[in-house]
C-alpha cells in the first residue's frame, strides 16, 4: 500500500476547510464577528494548501519522479503572486478593497505547507 504524504493530508484537509467555509457562510455563523473574519480568510488558507497539493500530484503522475523543494517553492510563490493578483484586481476593478489580511493568511499558509514538505522530504532522506 502506497503511504500518504503529509502534503497530500495538507490538500485533503485544505479542500475540507474550503468546503465547510462556503456552506457556513451561507449561514446565521457567519453575523459573529470572530467566526466571520476566521470565515473571510480561510479560502485563501484552504485554497493554498489544495492547489499546492493537487500540483504536486499532478508533477509527481506525469513526470513519475519527486517533487523536489525548487518545485515546491515554484508553485507557492506562483500561487502568492496569484493571490496578490487577485487582490489587486479585485480592488482595481470589482470595488473591492485590498484586503491585507487575505494576503498575510496566505502567507501564513505558505510557511506551514512550506515547512511541511520540507520535514517530509527530510524524513524521507534520514535512514
Amino acid at each position: 500500500m502506497k503511504d500518504i504524504k503529509l502534503t497530500q493530508v495538507l490538500g485533503i484537509i485544505g479542500i475540507l476547510l474550503w468546503a465547510v467555509t462556503i456552506f457556513l457562510r451561507e449561514t446565521s455563523v457567519s453575523a459573529i464577528s470572530g467566526v466571520g473574519f476566521i470565515l473571510g480568510v480561510m479560502p485563501n488558507f484552504a485554497a493554498v494548501w489544495f492547489f499546492a497539493s493537487c500540483v504536486c500530484q499532478v508533477y509527481e503522475t506525469y513526470y513519475k519522479k519527486a517533487f523536489t523543494l525548487k518545485s515546491m517553492m515554484i508553485t507557492l510563490g506562483c500561487i502568492f503572486i496569484g493571490a496578490l493578483g487577485s487582490e489587486i484586481v479585485h480592488d482595481l476593478f470589482l470595488n473591492s478593497p485590498f484586503d491585507g489580511y487575505d494576503i498575510l493568511v496566505t502567507i501564513i499558509a505558505i510557511v506551514l505547507f512550506a515547512g511541511a514538505d520540507y520535514i517530509q522530504l527530510k524524513k524521507s532522506l534520514s535512514c
